[in-house]
């Protein structure tokens, strides 16, 4: 796909939300995205068996979105409906807690025209505090963990660099038809959280990079349904060693378990802090119950990786960041130092 200056700017973006009771927010989203300038684009709503009749408000109000009314919960596998039927060049996944700025897809249009194939995300700001950041890029750690760069800063312009990151917000990730087919629908394994970290880690194996560009600017509520809720835990673990199992080889995965295995039980004092051990317990069964489709899973994608385990950690980090909302500074602090140094540890051995 070849692009000119004015050609480009004519492309069609499909913009796929999915929608959950979110009577409370999905109008401000859709209000911000019909005052977009210089694009055409078409939106494509996606309700996940709402009760509160919000898809319905929104299809009165905005009679030109296409309107999929789902009979159950199908979680972030929605999205692949939205693929299916989307008629852009372009894709956007974009949250339904998420306020965009006029010029937001321009810049993506540029951007891509600029570096190619890719998954593209915005600089994240805040809602309600929009002089605050909620993610100037998104990162992995070589052990599964993630946080988002810059969150909780005041935006004074020090994240106004293009760059490569490890991974793109679920929240709005844009990218070409050409690369959302190449890496493949979102995976029903996960259903809801970690399932953009999966989404981006693919990308890397069949030479998808993922890109922040600061340009672009959405502002984001974030976890609007589960909060800090044990439902999210259980997820954001179960689905962080779903991604170690199925996206490292399993040769580099046998080489860094000692490792892991030391960050596991940091996992579980964490948990018996916050009281709810039994929740890790029930996501380490959960694990067990999948672990046919995880093994089969790993095989499948190890046959279309393009790039090595070695390659791919180059764009990891070895720090990480616990959310202030779940801890305070210090211990933070305390745990970033002990994740870096076992990090570093795990690098020099998948280097080898």
């Amino acid at each position: 796909m070849s692009y000119n200056n004015s050609d480009i700017k004519k492309s069609l973006v499909s913009i796929i939300i999915l929608n959950y009771n979110g009577e409370k927010i999905i109008i401000d989203c859709l209000n911000s995205i019909f005052k977009t300038e210089n694009s055409n684009f078409e939106v494509i709503l996606i309700d996940n068996n709402s009760n509160d009749e919000s898809h319905k408000i929104c299809k009165k109000k905005f009679p030109e979105i296409q309107l999929i009314e789902n009979k159950k919960n199908l979680g972030m596998t929605a999205r692949n409906i939205g693929i299916k039927i989307a008629k852009g060049d372009f894709i956007v996944f974009l949250d339904s807690d998420t306020i965009v700025e006029p010029k937001w897809l321009d810049y993506f249009l540029e951007s891509y025209k600029n570096h190619g194939e890719g998954l593209y995300q915005p600089k994240f700001l805040e809602v309600e505090k929009p002089e605050i950041i909620n993610s100037a890029g998104n990162m992995i750690n070589i052990f599964g963990l993630t946080y988002l760069k810059g969150r909780g800063e005041v935006d004074e312009g020090q994240y106004n660099e293009f760059k490569t990151i490890s991974y793109t917000g679920g929240a709005c990730t844009f990218a070409s038809i050409k690369s959302i087919k190449k890496i493949g629908e979102v995976d029903p394994l996960f259903f809801a959280y970690h399932d953009d970290v999966d989404y981006g880690w693919r990308g890397w194996l069949v030479n998808i990079p993922s890109y922040y560009e600061p340009r672009s600017i959405v502002h984001h509520y974030g976890s609007p349904t589960l909060k800090w809720s044990s439902k999210k835990f259980f997820l954001l673990e179960r689905n962080r060693w779903i991604c170690l199992l199925t996206l490292y080889s399993k040769m580099n995965l046998v080489k860094i378990l000692p490792l892991l295995l030391i960050v596991e039980l940091g996992m579980i004092g964490f948990f018996i802090k916050k009281g709810m051990l039994l929740v890790k317990i029930k996501s380490l069964f959960s694990l067990i119950k999948l672990s046919k489709k995880i093994n089969d899973r790993n095989n499948k994608l190890n046959k279309i990786r393009k790039h090595s385990d070695k390659e791919i950690i180059l764009n990891f980090v070895d720090d990480f960041r616990l959310p202030i909302a779940t801890t305070n500074i210090q211990t933070s602090n305390k745990v970033n130092s002990i994740i870096t140094l076992l990090s570093k540890k795990a690098r020099n051995i998948i280097n080898e």
